[in-house]
């Protein structure tokens, strides 16, 4: 998938391409795990990478990124309401 965002490097497309590659790579490949402060189990549903900066160099380009995501916290589902079995926590990893 970074292929195809590098097609499109230069243009104002460029930023969706490479957040659909950062999206497809698995869960293990990206650092996040390093950024949690809770259970370190990641829903990857709620991967939202955004650029923070980008440049090129003769032999390459650097992207500087951002990845919002939610943490998954498990919860107690005792009062028979499945909504609480589930709760996400917001994070932010660089």
């Amino acid at each position: 998938m970074f292929d195809q965002a590098l097609k499109y490097w230069g243009s104002d497309e460029f930023p969706q391409y490479f957040k659909q590659a950062v999206q497809s790579l698995e869960l293990g490949i990206l650092p996040l795990k390093d950024c949690c402060n809770h259970s370190a189990v990641i829903d990857q549903a709620t991967i939202e990478p955004i650029i923070l900066s980008s440049f090129e160099t003769k032999d390459s380009i650097e992207v500087k990124t951002g990845v919002f995501f939610c943490e998954v916290l498990s919860g107690c589902a005792c009062s028979d309401d499945p909504s609480q079995a589930k709760i996400l926590e917001n994070s932010y990893c660089e």
